[in-house]
């Protein structure tokens, strides 16, 4: 076992009791807590705790009569919004398995998240029909459950919705009616006995950005450790918000990202989530937590640097902040200096993959013990060590790089039908992260960058990260995204570029003076090319897989021409 040198703040134990127990059980607790209090926010429209458990068991007792039985998969295909969180708790309710689908998915993506999951029942929305009826015959799914966005909006919203929007859409054809499976069920709770630690309750699928989408089993108990865990993060803040706690959910809750912090965070505090369907509408997350006075927030860096860069940021009233965490890429120290001179509010970094249901490292939420530039130190109950990929022992020496691996209770059970992947990442109760990580004297642990980003150049090893991090600080970069150039035998490193709004496109040479005061010479980008916006996966990090798609095998002659010799 690795030397704990990390500490917390008084008032955070270093290890939590975590309950046995499952996560509809988590929330049926807090139902009858706080019966007067409100759960979900939509669109201006209000949903208290028993209107929410009254859904979950009339769509859970649907649910069995459609033959759902504990350990079906049962598959959702919506943005953040109340038939999510419903159906997630009713296909717990069951013991079945949830597996949500991204809403940004291709018909190809969704057919396969579908075979593989081997999934019973798919919940979706009537504006994804005709994806879903290019590929359904192909899938094992039984039955297929359709709502509308129309269902849960106020009175006149919900008139204009299916007036304008509605008739767009399918009509409903061999499909269920979600609302129908509402109004036909039993106001009920089903009991069904489930084995927190062996009972899966999320088929997370990672995001395939290293090859073939997988499924991360995680159990009732894994993610009940998050549940448990994470909210004891704010006893670090100087202070706390008073009452309920009021949660943004601008993430996508079919990431696992959005799925354990903005919701389980909800879930386990009795918080009030307000839902938002699509982050990419930048006024409506301000204006959430402007009109709401929400007190946390969890993101990707893009979103917190889109709010701080925004032309409308004077419209709206971000103060309410308490703490913002940013998670899934690397957190650029542009981005927090933007976002505190315009909210007063800190963002720290945090860190975490599907196969640890995700968290395991985050800042502390306090100024003062904040690292920029890091992921901060181990969560509560986790281990966490630097380890040499090709010996698999631990490094010794602080700030020599290694794979960073992780031990816990948020530690997936394996892969969904994969044995061979599983035996590669699970070994020996440590989770192998694929991520080259540092840590500090103190415990603070910094991502250099993923294994198979990395760029070898003439020899030398160069982590695309690094060169970003450089890219970034230039102030008439706005965002950078850095892939490995493959020539016929050997390597160079290639910068896609973003500039700063209202600044000029910098030339290859003006790159490489500002890059050669900074970093060793083979780190410096020898092919750059400008792009209005850089592609981002479901979540909004920067894809380089696609940006290495892009690439062709040859440099076209006019790169050939720009290129600079060391």
């Amino acid at each position: 076992m690795p030397e704990k040198v990390w500490s917390y703040c008084d008032g955070i134990p270093a290890d939590i009791d975590v309950p046995e127990i499952s996560i509809i059980d988590l929330f049926r607790q807090n139902a009858d807590k706080f019966p007067d209090r409100n759960m979900i926010e939509f669109l201006g429209r209000f949903k208290p705790y028993p209107e929410v458990e009254e859904e979950i068991n009339r769509f859970a007792n649907s649910l069995q009569k459609l033959g759902v039985e504990k350990g079906d998969r049962i598959a959702c295909l919506m943005p953040n919004c109340p038939q999510y969180v419903v159906s997630f708790f009713a296909t717990n309710s069951l013991g079945g398995i949830f597996t949500a689908i991204s809403s940004l998915y291709t018909s190809k993506e969704i057919r396969y998240q579908l075979q593989d999951s081997e999934a019973k029942v798919l919940v979706t929305l009537d504006i994804f029909l005709d994806r879903v009826r290019e590929i359904i015959d192909e899938t094992p799914v039984e039955h297929v459950i359709v709502s509308s966005i129309a269902d849960e909006l106020p009175g006149i919203k919900s008139f204009l919705y299916r007036k304008v929007i509605g008739r767009k859409n399918p009509k409903i054809q061999d499909e269920l009616v979600y609302s129908d499976l509402l109004e036909k069920g039993e106001n009920k709770r089903i009991k069904t006995k489930i084995d927190s630690k062996e009972d899966i309750a999320v088929l997370q699928y990672t995001g395939g950005t290293t090859g073939i989408m997988k499924g991360a089993m995680l159990t009732n108990y894994n993610l009940m450790a998050q549940a448990t865990i994470l909210p004891y993060w704010d006893i670090w803040l100087p202070e706390r918000p008073e009452g309920q706690y009021k949660i943004s959910g601008c993430l996508p809750m079919s990431h696992i990202f959005g799925f354990s912090t903005s919701f389980l965070w909800t879930v386990a505090t009795g918080g009030l989530l307000y839902l938002i369907p699509d982050p990419r509408q930048l006024k409506d997350v301000m204006e959430s937590v402007s009109k709401h006075g929400i007190h946390f927030m969890f993101a990707v860096p893009l979103l917190f640097q889109k709010i701080a860069e925004s032309p409308d940021i004077d419209k709206f009233d971000l103060s309410s902040l308490y703490l913002c965490i940013s998670g899934g890429e690397a957190l650029p120290m542009t981005t927090v200096k933007k976002f505190k001179d315009v909210t007063g509010c800190t963002v720290v970094e945090g860190y975490g993959l599907s196969e640890n249901s995700p968290v395991s490292h985050v800042n502390p939420a306090n100024d003062e013990f904040n690292k920029i530039g890091t992921i901060g130190i181990p969560i509560p109950n986790t281990l966490s060590m630097v380890v040499d990929p090709e010996t698999q022992e631990e490094v010794k020496e602080q700030g020599k790089e290694g794979e960073i691996w992780i031990r816990g209770p948020s530690v997936m059970k394996g892969y969904w039908n994969n044995k061979e992947a599983t035996d590669e990442t699970l070994v020996k109760g440590w989770l192998r992260t694929g991520d080259v990580a540092t840590m500090d004297e103190k415990g603070y642990f910094k991502i250099v960058d993923r294994l198979k980003d990395m760029i070898i150049v003439s020899g030398y090893k160069v982590w695309p990260n690094e060169v970003e991090d450089v890219l970034y600080a230039h102030p008439d970069i706005n965002m950078a995204g850095v892939v490995q150039f493959k020539e016929e035998t050997s390597e160079k490193v290639k910068a896609f570029l973003v500039a700063e709004p209202g600044s000029k496109q910098l030339s290859l040479d003006e790159i490489r003076k500002y890059c050669k005061e900074k970093m060793a010479p083979y780190k410096i980008p020898s092919i750059i090319e400008y792009k209005d916006e850089l592609p981002r996966t479901t979540v909004g990090k920067v894809s380089r897989k696609e940006l290495r798609t892009e690439i062709p095998q040859t440099p076209p002659p006019e790169v050939k021409k720009e290129e600079v010799k060391s």
